[in-house]
């Protein structure tokens, strides 16, 4: 996460990092974009893995990739929230209008052990090096756009 902590320093764009403790933030982000999918398509799409697979495996609209920086870019934000999957931490934005996509980074997988415990209760290869997705969603869990760590899926953009 320092990585992007850098990064927005560098671009001017104040910030704080925020407790995510036992990944609270995901809840809501399910609550707020896939709470109508049952349980069952969540499993079989591996949701718990990756939230974002919502997008990739075409279960919710979205718009992807160049539509999707589009639309993030000319989404008017106040406050959002950077979240990066299984980390105990998030970023908050108060003010997010300047937020670009340029101004997003993914970042590998963390090497503290906590963190990677907590990446180990989700996924079959422990000890593996991961890009974590990253979500951004604006505080009132109202829209999204997502950054995967696969190459070829996303980036989503998502507003209900």
């Amino acid at each position: 996460m320092q990585k992007q902590l850098t990064r927005l320093q560098n671009r001017n764009i104040s910030f704080e990092v925020v407790p995510n403790r036992e990944n609270e933030l995901e809840p809501r982000w399910e609550e707020a974009f896939a709470k109508d999918m049952s349980k069952s398509q969540k499993r079989k799409i591996a949701f718990k893995q990756c939230m974002g697979n919502v997008f990739s495996w075409g279960k919710i609209e979205c718009l992807k990739e160049q539509r999707a920086i589009k639309a993030f870019d000319q989404q008017k934000k106040a406050g959002c929230y950077l979240i990066y999957a299984f980390n105990e931490e998030a970023i908050y934005i108060p003010k997010a209008s300047r937020l670009k996509a340029k101004d997003i980074t993914l970042i590998a997988s963390p090497t503290d052990e906590e963190t990677n415990a907590n990446i180990e209760r989700f996924v079959d290869n422990p000890g593996v090096t991961y890009l974590l997705d990253l979500y951004i969603v604006d505080e009132l869990f109202s829209w999204t756009y997502i950054l995967t760590h696969e190459e070829d899926c996303g980036p989503y953009f998502h507003k209900p």
